[in-house]
C-alpha cells in the first residue's frame, strides 16, 4: 500500500522504529547516568573523596552512557547506525543542558557547552557504529540451508 507521498506502509515502519529505539536508546542512557550520580553523591556525602576527581567521573559516566545508547538505538536498524548515535548524543547532551540550565540559571553557549555537545555526538555516533558492526547474526548452519 502507497500512500499520497509515496511511502510504503513498511518504510513508514521502519521509519517509526528508528524513532523508536532512539528514544529507547535515550531512556537507556539516564537509565545508567542517574544511579551512578546518586551513588557518586553517596559517596560525596559519606566519605573524603576528593572533589577534583568529581568531574572526570563525571565525563566518564556520561561518554560510556552515551556510547551504550548509541548501541541501542541501532537495534533494529540496518544502516545509519552513526546517525541515530549521533542523534541519541545530541538528545541527551541536549536534555542534560536545559535541565543545568534552569538548574543554574544560566542559559549562555559557550565553548565548553559546544564542546560537551561535539563529544556527545562524536561519542553517540561511534556506539552506533559499534551497534551495526559488532551486531551477531544468525549464522548459516547446514539445518538452516535446508
Amino acid at each position: 500500500m502507497i500512500n499520497r507521498t509515496g511511502q510504503t506502509a513498511k518504510n513508514i515502519i521502519s521509519e517509526h522504529s528508528n524513532l523508536v529505539t532512539i528514544i529507547m536508546g535515550i531512556f537507556v542512557s539516564y537509565a545508567i547516568t542517574l544511579p551512578i550520580a546518586a551513588v557518586f553523591a553517596y559517596i560525596l556525602m559519606f566519605t573524603d573523596f576528593p572533589q577534583k576527581y568529581l568531574p572526570t567521573a563525571v565525563i566518564i559516566t556520561t561518554l560510556l552512557s552515551i556510547v551504550i545508547a548509541g548501541w541501542v538505538s541501532t537495534k533494529s536498524v540496518k544502516s545509519k547506525g552513526w546517525l541515530n548515535g549521533g542523534i541519541v548524543g545530541i538528545v541527551y547532551m541536549l536534555i542534560l543542558y536545559i535541565l543545568s540550565s534552569v538548574v543554574y540559571r544560566d542559559f549562555s553557549i559557550n565553548m565548553h557547552v559546544l564542546t560537551l555537545f561535539f563529544i556527545g555526538i562524536l561519542t553517540g555516533s561511534i556506539g552506533g557504529i559499534l551497534g551495526i558492526n559488532l551486531r551477531r547474526e544468525p549464522r548459516a548452519t547446514s539445518r538452516n540451508r535446508k
